[in-house]
Parts: structure tokens; sequence; C-alpha cells
């Protein structure tokens, strides 16, 4: 009876040891999927980022998407690391939506491999984001403003709460400048770039990227709006890069007379939002297009900056020789 114990043990022993052993070898790999936002508007930018913790010997990892409702715009090498007896791979990924609506990012499906071999096939969890447009639909770009709340009762008792709150904050400036004061040391600063010199720089910036040639078109017009927008702010002073197109061109035509800059303009816009919302794929000549009205409009603007300085050397002349005049006299 006690040898059949043993060789029934015998069997039995090295299919546990095998069971155990499976599940301890699946059990050590661990993947995550995040988001930065989970509520975005249309064509904000939104971090993915993907983590996989294993003790299996691979080097790399691949992974892809069942469903993608998503565009990328850019994505960083995928970061490996050892982690006490775990290697981690740590991959950031920069998404945008450009339809509204809920959604799910991911699942993706993860090969972890040795060279070109596949270890192991896992799959992430899935993540939602909601994407809403900016404007909602019975708005409309510029609304009239609204009549004043009429507030009843004296206002004048928060007078002096009001002036309790102004001398504190008077107070804490001081403070503040005054250790700023004490800590400073000389540093020369370099010239800001003025508006025209930075649109200039950031232009030639953007195209020695190649994006169009790389067929990243979309992430071409969105940065390049970017970048117009922020020239159109510091130019005339109104926050371009939170309006819509229709704001931005209105603000712009209310504030400059200059028609062929206000057609160049429209015309760069209104390109960049059927790339962005139409999904339409222009070719290299609309490019070039593009280009030529940048550089015509950056040309008008120092022809103007030019005249202005013209016409200020001979104000300065006239006044004196004026002054000699007078000497003289």
């Amino acid at each position: 009876m006690r040898h059949k114990i043993k060789i029934t043990l015998l069997f039995i022993l090295p299919l546990v040891l095998f069971v155990l052993n499976t599940v301890t070898l699946t059990a050590e790999t661990q993947v995550s999927i995040s988001v930065s936002n989970n509520l975005a508007f249309i064509g904000d930018r939104i971090l993915l980022k993907i983590i996989v913790k294993t003790t299996s010997d691979v080097d790399k990892i691949t992974l892809k998407a069942r469903e993608k409702d998503f565009e990328i715009l850019d994505q960083a090498p995928t970061q490996k690391r050892r982690q006490q007896d775990y290697t981690v791979f740590e991959k950031s990924i920069e998404v945008a939506f450009f339809k509204v609506g809920e959604f799910n990012v991911g699942p993706f499906e993860i090969d972890l491999k040795k060279g070109e071999t596949v270890i192991e096939t896992r799959e992430t969890n899935s993540v939602p984001v909601t994407v809403k447009t900016v404007l909602k639909e019975d708005d409309k770009d510029i609304k009239p403003l609204e009549d004043l709340i009429d507030i009843k009762g004296n206002p004048f008792y928060i007078l002096k709460y009001v002036i309790i709150a102004a001398v504190i904050i008077v107070a804490v400036i001081l403070i503040v400048w005054w250790f700023k004061k004490r800590r400073r040391t000389p540093v020369k600063e370099e010239p800001a770039l003025s508006p025209l010199e930075e649109l200039e720089a950031r232009v030639k910036a953007l195209y020695g990227k190649d994006l169009f040639e790389k067929g990243k078109v979309k992430l071409f017009f969105i940065e390049l709006t970017e970048i117009v927008k922020n020239f159109l702010h510091r130019t005339y002073g109104f926050n371009a890069e939170d309006f819509t197109t229709y704001e931005t061109l209105y603000e712009l035509k209310r504030c400059e007379k200059e028609v062929p800059i206000t057609d160049n303009m429209e015309f760069l816009f209104n390109t960049a939002d059927l790339v962005k919302f139409a999904r339409f794929v222009p070719d290299t000549g609309v490019l070039g297009e593009i280009s030529g009205k940048i550089a015509n409009t950056v040309g008008i603007y120092k022809q103007r900056a030019a005249a202005l300085e013209e016409q200020e050397r001979e104000q300065r002349e006239s006044k004196e020789t004026g002054t000699r005049q007078e000497a003289v006299s």
C-alpha cells in the first residue's frame, strides 16, 4: 500500500509544481494605461501613457489599438528600466480627437518580444474620454452683453472689507518686492524679439521640422495656427489663442485696415480648419501658397515699420533744424 502511495505522489507532485509554475509566470506581467485628461475639447492634446511591468526575459514591446477614434500627433521613444526584479517599459503618446462624443482609449494589444520572437501578448484596460465642442448648439460666436443685475440695498457696507483687502495686498507686494530687491543681482538680459521677428523665427523652425513631407499635415496646421494667433495677440492685443476662427477674423478686421493682410490671414485660417476638421488633404501647391501669403504678410509689416521709422527720422531732423534756426536768429 505504501508503495502505491509513493508512486502516486511521484506522478502528482510534478504536475502540481508545473501548474504552480505556470500560474506564477502568467501573473508576473502587468500592463496599465492612463490619460492626462478625461474631458477635452476638439483638437486638444491629450497625453496617453502605457506602462508594462514584467519579469519575463524581453527586450522590447510593440502595441496596436483595436479601434482608434483619435489621431496620433507625436510619440516618444519607449523608455526601458530595471525596477528590482522587474523590467519596466513606459510609452508616452500624444493624441487628439477631432469629433465630439464619448470615446474609449484602448484596449491596446501589447506584444512582449525577445528579438523578433513574441514571448507574451497582453491587453490593456480602456480609459473613457469625453470630447466636447467649444461652442454649444444654441451659442453664437459673439453674444451681446447681458443687462446688469439690479442689486438692492446699500452696497457700500462692503467698502471697509475692500479697503482692508487692498491694504493687505499692497503690504504683501511691498514685502515681496523688498526681499527680491535684497537678493537681486544684475543680470544682462537679451532684448526680447518683436512680434514680427518671433513670427518669422517660429515659422522657419516649423518648416524645418518637415512635418508636411512626413505626412503629418494636421499637426503642421495645428502648430502654424498657434504661431499666427500668438503673433496677432502680441500685435493687436486681443487674445486670439482663445478665439474661434470667426472671432479671430472679426477682431483682426476691426483692428487692421490693410486688406491684403486680412485676406492672407483668412485664407490661412480657413485652410487650417478644413485640414483639422474636414479631413482635407492639401497638396504641395497649397503649402507653397501658404508660404507665399505668409511671406507677403511679413513684407507688408516690414514696409510699414520702415515707413514709420523714416517718418520719425524726418520729424526729428525737422525739429533739430527749427531749433538751430531759432538759436541763430
